[in-house]
């Protein structure tokens, strides 16, 4: 079985290359009577004074083949070193209030009770005195705001 193809792709070989050899432009006819026209025109060329065209109308000059390549060699720059930032030091994370205080916040108002013309109690049980119409004085000697039964120092 191998033989048989080592044999078929021998005998395909020179065939594929005579068939790559020949110019497919030179064969095929143009398709279009346009197309025709314009490769019976002769070839642009300039005339003796290099000003003009000699012959009018003419067409492009077929390329060279193969088209040469430009030897201009290809150079490629590396990438720039890219330094990395300097690790900063994260601050301390400052110390979590106690469940006392979350639960009970010191400026937080406290319920009043049992008010008289002296002043109130709070829930305590510490006298509380007035000091003027939505004022207090607390025992520590605080001015505090009072609202109703509300105190807030």
């Amino acid at each position: 079985m191998r033989a048989r193809v080592a044999l078929c792709l021998m005998l395909a070989l020179p065939g594929a290359l005579v068939v790559a050899q020949t110019d497919p432009a030179k064969t095929a006819a143009p398709a279009s009577p346009e197309l025709r026209e314009y490769a019976k025109l002769p070839v642009c060329s300039l005339s003796a004074d290099g000003l003009r065209l000699a012959v009018e109308p003419c067409r492009t000059a077929p390329a060279r083949k193969p088209m040469p390549r430009r030897p201009v060699t290809q150079i490629i720059q590396r990438m720039p070193v890219v330094k990395q930032a300097p690790q900063v030091a994260m601050p301390a994370a400052p110390p979590s209030p106690s469940l006392q205080t979350l639960l009970n916040p010191p400026n937080a108002p406290k319920a009043l009770n049992n008010c008289g013309p002296t002043g109130c109690n709070d829930p305590n049980g510490t006298h509380i005195n007035n000091a003027g119409p939505g004022t207090a004085i607390s025992p520590s000697g605080k001015v505090c705001n009072r609202n109703g039964v509300w105190l807030q120092c």
